[in-house]
């Protein structure tokens, strides 16, 4: 019979409560009612989201990513590290055995006779068994807090991974924006070209109103458009370059990606859920409130110093001068001994010790209701943002429409002779403006979505 020291775990009071919900709307997520932390709602992390995107180059992206990515790796073998350490602790529990053979032989000078030598021979075989007790739980609570760690590493892998997946659904989201962008802003180059043409050849029929001047100011216009093609290239060939490097390949293997990916989030592919449920969702809460548990059981480690120790061993084999007749019941010896030890005076380490490991667990407790606090305000600003970021690509979107409209006007009467060079120019520039702002809010819109999903700790997924 033992007891076991130290206060038994029990979940800190944090702001995610069974009965709240987020306060915001988003146009792409689905919500579902209430449920309480206890609910069979299965980790993220055993789900692939990223399948609702339906996009097979990712889904291949994803496993050569899961299989090959070598920070991954890392993390996998930090695991198998925390498991052999959980074992090595808990050896503690069990008795130590030992086996011990010796032998010996010796002479000495023979008084009696001096030209003579005594010899003597020696043979031990012997078994010797020790166990400390765990009266206090001392050796339990270790095991405790070292197999928390192990969850805690865990825990950990699985936020990687979940971080990495992520980071590679918003390159493939940037990689399809940048691909997009570098076709729209070829089109201008195209577009500006033309006016270059029909200007110069103005100039050369000697058309009213058309001097070198506007042939300088059109091919300023087509440069700055073939330079600004040039940096989208260069951005795009970067991100293929950190996606390389993501799957753990040879940088420049991915020279282009042909595949079409959707320029906006697809609506519903994320399900939102009340905030009790996120404390069981994120890895990276599971993996700080297994640390607080691991804490939790380092202070019943520290009490149970303030105890005594109490060690039984056993101890026999056999001795003799001779392999004939070693194991006779003569040879036989043997010793059980206890041993209680305690500490009387350690000028104030013990109690010192139990109250660090306490401020340590209050610390934790702290730490971990901050995390949940932070994560809950991730959700709420993701949603936030892919609320207003789809509201304002679809008034961009109506703009860039009517500015590519404009455009073709303004090109047709100039050829005409109606409308001057500015207004082209113009038109073109804010046409160029517009369709980047509609860009920039497509891009942004991504970034959301995957931090809603960072933030949610990937997809709320119904167990059957």
């Amino acid at each position: 019979m033992s007891c076991t020291l130290g206060p038994d775990y029990q979940r800190p009071s944090t702001l995610a409560t069974d009965d709240s919900d987020f306060s915001s709307d988003s146009s792409g997520a689905t919500y579902r009612g209430a449920a309480s932390q206890n609910s069979n709602l299965a980790p993220s992390t055993h789900v692939d989201w990223w399948r609702a995107y339906n996009d097979p180059l990712l889904n291949q992206w994803v496993g050569h990513l899961l299989a090959e990515n070598l920070d991954l790796r890392s993390a996998a073998e930090r695991i198998v590290q925390a498991r052999e350490r959980a074992v090595i602790v808990g050896g503690a529990r069990w008795p130590a055995v030992g086996l011990g053979l010796d032998g010996s032989r010796s002479f000495t000078p023979d008084f009696l006779q001096p030209s003579e030598r005594s010899y003597q021979s020696n043979i031990n075989i012997g078994l010797g068994i020790s166990w400390q007790a765990d009266l206090f739980g001392k050796v339990k609570r270790s095991v405790e807090a070292a197999q928390y760690q192990s969850l805690a590493n865990e825990a950990d892998y699985q936020a990687l991974q979940h971080s990495l997946v992520a980071e590679l659904v918003r390159l493939r989201a940037s990689v399809a924006v940048s691909q997009r962008e570098l076709a729209v802003q070829t089109d201008i180059v195209v577009s500006r070209q033309r006016t270059l043409d029909t200007v110069q050849r103005r100039y050369q029929l000697g058309v009213k109103n058309t001097t070198a001047l506007s042939v300088y100011t059109a091919e300023e216009n087509i440069a700055s458009a073939q330079a600004q093609r040039v940096v989208l290239n260069r951005q795009l060939r970067e991100s293929l370059l950190v996606l390389d490097t993501l799957l753990n390949q040879r940088p420049g293997t991915l020279a282009q990606v042909e595949t079409t990916f959707p320029l906006l989030p697809i609506r519903g592919a994320v399900m939102v859920d009340i905030p009790a449920a996120l404390l069981d969702q994120r890895p990276d809460i599971r993996g700080n409130e297994f640390r607080l548990m691991a804490s939790n059981a380092q202070v019943g480690v520290a009490m149970a110093d303030l105890f005594p120790d109490l060690t039984l061993s056993l101890n026999g084999g056999f001795a003799s001068d001779q392999w004939g007749g070693l194991f006779d019941n003569n040879n036989a010896f043997g010793s059980l001994t206890g041993q209680i030890t305690t500490r009387l005076f350690e000028g104030g380490r013990l109690r010192a010790q139990i109250r660090l490991r306490e401020s340590e667990l209050r610390e934790q407790a702290a730490q971990y209701a901050k995390l949940v606090l932070n994560a809950l305000a991730e959700v709420e600003t993701a949603l936030v943002q892919e609320r207003y970021l789809t509201e304002q690509a679809t008034l961009l979107q109506r703009g860039t429409s009517a500015a590519r409209k404009a455009e073709t006007l303004a090109e047709q009467r100039y050829q005409q002779g109606i409308s001057p060079l500015l207004v082209l120019l113009e038109a073109q520039r804010r046409r160029q403006n517009s369709e980047r702002s509609l860009l920039a809010a497509q891009r942004a819109s991504w970034r959301a979505r995957v931090d809603l999903h960072l933030a949610l700790g990937g997809d709320w997924i119904q167990k059957i």
